[in-house]
């Protein structure tokens, strides 16, 4: 032999080792077909329409191994476009998912090829991140073996993935749009909706005089209506493990926008994992799991019996159920249903307590997320000699109009957040609004700093509860842009989220050319009209974020005297907005042009004032009160220096969701009664 050829042969054996070292034999490239479409559901009784991946909902669970290499084709068959965004992955960002960002939309009638290294083990799932297609049924999981078994925990005899969701019957954008307009509809078919009589009942009357005053809404801890809790796509299963069996149950929250509390009849589970990661195993009761996140848990299959393992919606409205083994059903404990009442009175949601991390974990039958007992089974410290860059984000909202931000801005292009490739980046997440919001960084793992020094938790999703503060923290590792938002989806649509932007990145010609896509606001409208023996009013609205078009009219039936009130209003935030317009009527004054403002006063009374090109000023004083669930009570107090005082007063009594009754006296047109249709 050469020397030559002796030195092929060592660069052949060279590179064969070094092959072997970086790709075990068990490696390969796994590859999937993932056909999204429509699919006719019923989990009510009632046939509707929901989106499937496979035809399936949720869709298949993807299996790879830690090296494995993805290949996932995904083929819209639908009439609209999706994506797929890999929740939790860590991979090249253009594979990332997110239509405008980071990927293109996946169009009608087109595959799109995904392709990424597997580099890590673990629970994960996947959704769509276009729109509210989530809600619709558009979601999977993912499962990764690890290269190497854990050797703390014996390995488990069995895996059994469980996918829990929230189902509205209801078209996702028509909630959106109720909860734009500021309906009350989502809370009273749900039972939730706070009344004068129920405030009586519960004795904080005093309390919520005091939060009134304060112009704070009543609390409440979820903002939609379901009509069902699933468990892989079931109200309730039973996999009929044998008894004896130490099962791991891959449990991944890939709800819409519900917490679940999961507690197990047969008493602790052993939580050995969260959002992928390991940590050092924790028997708990019962705990809090926030939208989006994933835990593994360990339980052992009774001798004798099928015990419940329960997922109850945080507020207390339904649950799903999955029974581990076989004989006599033993159901889980109950929950106690949230005291909104007092919630309300004390700014809090009985369960969202004030998020201190340096505090110990006390036995509560509502309690918090188990972030407190997570401790990660290595050490997860920073880079130390990165410099840190520092970041308070404050997440605030308007339940009226519907607007979520961070620090006090929705998302837009011009609030990127701007971090550097090789500094440590700590975020700190105030949360000023009264409901949990779950924030997810993508194509990152973030520390929480929860008490846990050096072997703190990494996570890709963290609560940040009412009232509370929670830190964050990471290495910026990655370029280019990626997403970090809540992920309620209904306050992600409506503006809370940002753009984290390694600066000095080069973002792709085609992304950048629809990048502005993302920033998109949609419209939405929504209208009233009474129709009454004496006359007709109501209005109709046309309304984005900051926008609003607006037309009021009122008509007497018997001097057929009209007015018409045409607006264009600016938003400024929740108490203020500023408009102008115009004034029609056939009465004594003439049509005038009107320049004003509304600004929400103490005990959420709505004020109008304004001055017109004639000269004159009105001054309006609005306030409704919900009495019962179905019956409102309302007044309206009116000055104008031409015609003087007004008032009117009266209530309406609702029949359904469009349909009230209404009766009211007004000083202009008398008393009368009839029907008022909320469109």
């Amino acid at each position: 032999m050469t020397v030559y050829s002796g030195k092929i042969l060592l660069l052949v054996c060279g590179f064969m080792v070094s092959s072997w070292l970086i790709s075990p034999a068990s490696a390969e490239v796994r590859e999937y077909d993932l056909e999204i479409g429509y699919k006719k559901v019923n989990f009510t009784g009632r046939d509707v329409t929901a989106m499937s991946i496979n035809g399936a909902m949720p869709g298949p669970t993807l299996y790879f191994k830690e090296g494995d290499t993805a290949r996932i084709r995904v083929k819209n068959n639908m009439d609209v476009n999706t994506s797929l965004h890999w929740h939790g992955l860590l991979l090249p960002n253009e594979q990332d998912g997110v239509p405008y960002l980071t990927t293109p939309p996946i169009e009608p009638g087109t595959t799109h090829t995904f392709e990424f290294p597997i580099k890590q083990s673990g629970t994960y799932w996947y959704h769509s991140h276009s729109g509210l297609q989530e809600q619709s049924g558009v979601f999977g999981s993912i499962v990764i073996e690890p290269r190497e078994k854990r050797t703390d925990i014996a390995e488990p005899d069995a895996d059994y993935v469980v996918v829990l969701s929230d189902w509205t019957d209801e078209s996702p954008r028509e909630v959106l749009r109720d909860l734009k307009r500021g309906s009350d509809y989502q809370s009273i078919k749900k039972g939730t909706m706070q009344t004068v009589y129920g405030v009586l009942k519960n004795g904080v009357v005093l309390e919520n005089i005091k939060r009134s005053f304060r112009r704070m809404p009543p609390a409440d801890i979820s903002d939609v209506a379901y009509d069902a809790f699933l468990m892989n796509g079931k109200t309730e299963s039973a996999p009929g493990f044998p008894a004896g069996k130490v099962i791991r149950l891959r449990i991944i929250n890939g709800s819409s926008s519900t917490y679940f509390y999961l507690n197990y009849a047969g008493g602790d589970v052993k939580v050995i994992a969260a959002d992928g990661k390991d940590v050092e195993p924790v028997e708990v009761d019962r705990f809090l799991m926030a939208i989006a996140e994933t835990y593994d848990v360990l339980i052992t299959v009774p001798g004798k019996g099928a015990y419940e393992l329960r997922a109850t919606a945080q507020d207390g409205t339904g649950h799903g159920s999955l029974f581990i083994g076989r004989g006599e059903r033993v159901p889980a404990p109950d929950i106690p249903r949230p005291e909104l009442y007092r919630a309300s009175a004390g700014m809090q949601m009985g369960d969202g307590k004030k998020m201190d991390m340096s505090a110990d974990m006390t036995p509560d039958p509502r309690p918090a997320p188990p972030y407190q007992m997570l401790r990660s089974s290595t050490p997860t410290t920073l880079p130390p000699g990165n410099k840190t860059k520092e970041f308070t984000l404050v997440l605030g909202g308007d339940m009226e109009r519907y607007v979520w931000t961070i620090n006090g801005k929705t998302l837009g292009a011009s609030d990127t957040i701007l971090i550097r490739k090789g500094e440590n980046v700590r975020f700190i997440l105030e949360n000023k609004s009264m409901m949990h919001h779950p924030m997810h960084l993508h194509g990152h793992f973030f520390r929480v700093l929860n008490g846990q020094g050096d072997y703190a938790p990494l996570k890709h999703t963290v609560d940040v509860a009412p009232g509370g503060k929670t830190v964050i923290e990471f290495e910026a590792n990655e370029e280019k842009d990626w997403f970090f938002h809540c992920h309620v989806l209904y306050h992600l649509a409506a503006g809370m989220a940002r753009v984290v932007h390694y600066e000095g990145s080069v973002i792709d010609p085609d992304i950048a050319a629809i990048r502005h896509k993302l920033y998109e606001d949609p419209v939405y409208y929504w209208a009233e009209a009474a129709l009454m023996s004496n006359m007709t009013e109501g209005f109709v609205t046309v309304a984005n974020e900051k926008n609003t078009l607006n037309a009021t009219w009122e008509y007497g039936w018997e001097d057929r005297e009209y007015e018409i009130v045409l607006t264009y209003s600016r938003y400024i935030n929740r108490n203020i907005s500023v408009f102008g317009g115009a004034d029609l009527t056939n009465e004594d004054q003439n049509n005038r042009g009107v320049f004003g403002i509304q600004y929400l006063l103490p005990f959420l009374i709505d004020s109008t004032a304004w001055v017109d090109t004639e000269g004159d000023f009105r001054f309006i004083f609005d306030k409704e009160m919900q009495l019962t669930e179905r019956v409102t009570a309302f007044g309206e107090l009116q000055y104008d220096t031409d015609t003087k005082w007004e008032w009117k007063a009266g209530g309406t009594f609702m029949l359904g969701k469009n349909v009230f009754l209404i009766g009211q006296y007004y000083t202009e047109f008398g008393g009368g009664g009839g029907l008022l249709f909320k469109f």
